[in-house]
């Protein structure tokens, strides 16, 4: 019963509506909190620093396990960064996509990339959030910055020096 009073010390409320809710209790061959977690990732650990070559194809592949199956691999992604369909990794619980990239010179600097496995009772693994670093391969006369850029010596301009 919900009720509601003109003040905290009234007895007699305005009004008075009863409460009703539908509680479904169903079985489940998954426990509660055995959602998917992310398995492999060769170098994308949460809180990482990955540096990327500009005009350069990088490549990485994510895993998740999950005993129910997964339903996507959702992401936040640099422009032009791919993920390949979704496949399941024979005769294992692991499910596996490719991310291909070739970043463009205006793309050099920092970029965050987060991701996340969803399986198919809507359970959601940990939040990764890495940062992929656009960066120079080389500067022929000068030093590259920690932000992927080169920083050219006296005399010299341009992307590379």
């Amino acid at each position: 019963q919900i009720e509601d009073f003109t003040s905290t010390t009234s007895s007699v409320p305005m009004s008075s509506v009863p409460l009703q809710f539908l509680v479904n209790v169903y079985s489940s061959s998954s426990t509660c909190g055995s959602g998917p977690s992310i398995s492999y990732s060769a170098t994308l650990r949460d809180g990482s620093v990955v540096y990327v070559t500009v005009g350069f194809l990088w490549q990485e592949s994510i895993v998740a396990t999950s005993y129910s199956p997964i339903a996507e691999i959702v992401s936040f992604s640099p422009l032009g960064l791919t993920k390949s369909s979704l496949q399941q990794v024979p005769n294992t619980f692991d499910w596996m996509v490719t991310l291909s990239w070739t970043p463009e010179y205006s793309q050099i600097g920092p970029h965050i990339f987060c991701f996340s496995a969803i399986d198919n009772l809507e359970l959601s693994s940990e939040l990764r959030c890495v940062t992929l670093i656009v960066a120079i391969y080389d500067c022929l006369h000068g030093r590259v910055t920690e932000c992927g850029t080169c920083q050219c010596d006296t005399g010299w301009t341009g992307y590379n020096c």
